[in-house]
C-alpha cells in the first residue's frame, strides 16, 4: 500500500434509525468507532458495553444517532383527576416540555391510535432530568416506558408510574414512522442516517446544519502515520482516475504535482510523530483535502433544508454531489424536497 491514496466523495444512506434496542446500540457503536477508526473492534456483542462507556464518560453526542418513538394511546388523568381525551394529555405534555419541544417531535396519529412523541437517546436523557425538576410524574412515566424498551440506557424508576394507568405505550417502528411522515410531512418522526466520505473542508460545511447530528473521523485520535494518508480526489484529477483500481489510469503533470505535494505533507506529518508529537498536534500540517468519514443523522425537515441549500449552483461541487445523493434517496421513499 502506498502512503498516499485517493478516494472519491461518496454518500451512503444508512436508513432510518432503528427502534429496537439491539440495532440502535449497534448503530451508535458504528458511529462512535468511525470517530476512532476502530471498526475492527466491533463484535457480535460489543455494542452495549461500548455505548455504556460513551454514556459514562458523557460523550452523549454519539447517542444522538438514535430515535425512540413512543406511541401513546388511551387516556390520562388531568389536573383534577378525571380522564380527559388523549388530546388534552398531549397538549399538557407539550406545554410541560416548553422550549425542550425542539428536541422532540410530537404527532397526532388518529383517534384510535393516539399520538407519538419521539426523541433521540440524548434528548430523552436530558428531558427526563428536566421533568424531574418540573413535573416528576412525567419523569416517572417516561422513564418507566423507556426502561421497558431500552433497559441498557434507562433504569427503572424507584417507584412505578401510577398516574397514567389508563395509558398504553408502545414503540412506533420504522415503517410506521415513515407512513406517518408520508401522510403528514410535518410529523417529522423518523431519523434518517447517512455516511459521507468527503474532505475536511466539506465536513466543515456539513456541520453548519446544526439541527442534524454528527460524528466524524477524529484527527486527534487517528494516527495516519500507521494507516497512511487518504485524500479526496481533486476535480482536476478525475479524468485520470480509475475508480475500480483506486489508482490513476494515465499519468499527467497534474497527477505528479498533486502526488508530490501530498507526499511532502505526509513526510512532514511523520517527522512530527517521530520527534514525539501526538497525533492531535501533528495533525496541524494535514491538508484540507484529507479524507474524513462522517455519520450524519436528522429528521426530514433538517434534510430538506440541507438539500435546498446544498443542491445549488452556488454550492461547492463536492457538497452539491452529496446533496444530490441525499435527494435521490428521499425520492425513492416518495419524499420530495421540491
Amino acid at each position: 500500500m502506498t502512503a498516499i491514496q485517493f478516494v472519491q466523495t461518496a454518500a451512503s444512506p444508512q436508513g432510518i434509525a432503528p427502534s429496537a434496542e439491539g440495532q440502535a446500540l449497534e448503530l451508535i457503536e458504528i458511529c462512535g468507532r468511525t470517530a476512532y477508526k476502530s471498526e475492527e473492534k466491533i463484535t457480535r456483542d460489543s455494542a452495549r458495553s461500548f455505548v455504556l462507556m460513551l454514556k459514562k464518560h458523557g460523550h452523549l453526542s454519539v447517542l444522538e444517532h438514535s430515535n425512540a418513538v413512543l406511541r401513546i394511546a388511551g387516556s390520562a388523568p388531568g389536573v383534577e383527576g378525571h380522564h380527559p381525551p388523549l388530546e388534552a394529555f398531549q397538549e399538557s405534555l407539550k406545554a410541560c416540555l416548553g422550549s425542550r419541544i425542539g428536541y422532540h417531535r410530537m404527532a397526532h396519529l388518529s383517534a384510535a391510535v393516539g399520538f407519538a412523541v419521539s426523541g433521540n437517546f440524548r434528548a430523552w436523557i436530558d428531558t427526563l432530568e428536566y421533568f424531574r425538576e418540573r413535573e416528576p410524574r412525567y419523569a416517572v412515566f417516561f422513564q418507566t416506558h423507556l426502561n421497558r424498551f431500552y433497559p441498557s440506557l434507562f433504569h427503572a424508576p424507584e417507584r412505578p408510574s401510577e398516574d397514567f394507568s389508563n395509558v398504553t405505550v408502545s414503540l412506533l417502528e420504522e415503517d410506521e414512522q415513515l407512513s406517518a411522515l408520508r401522510r403528514d410531512p410535518t410529523s417529522d418522526l423518523p431519523v434518517f442516517v447517512f455516511k459521507f466520505v468527503c474532505d475536511r473542508g466539506i465536513t466543515h460545511e456539513v456541520v453548519r446544519h446544526r439541527v442534524l447530528s454528527f460524528t466524524q473521523e477524529s484527527t486527534r485520535y487517528v494516527n495516519y502515520g500507521n494507516k497512511g494518508m487518504t485524500v479526496i480526489l481533486p476535480e482536476e484529477l478525475e479524468p485520470f482516475f480509475d475508480p475500480l483500481s483506486g489508482g490513476f489510469s494515465a499519468q499527467s503533470p497534474l497527477v505528479e504535482m498533486w502526488t508530490q505535494r501530498l507526499e511532502t505533507i505526509f513526510r512532514w506529518y511523520q517527522n512530527d510523530l517521530d520527534r514525539g508529537l501526538k497525533p492531535q498536534t501533528a495533525r496541524d500540517i494535514l491538508p484540507n483535502l484529507l479524507k474524513s468519514e462522517i455519520l450524519v443523522s436528522g429528521r426530514w425537515s433538517g434534510w430538506k433544508h440541507f438539500i435546498a441549500l446544498r443542491d445549488s449552483a452556488q454550492a461547492h461541487p463536492r457538497i452539491r454531489f452529496i446533496a444530490r445523493e441525499v435527494r435521490k434517496y428521499f425520492e425513492t421513499l416518495g419524499l420530495s424536497a421540491g
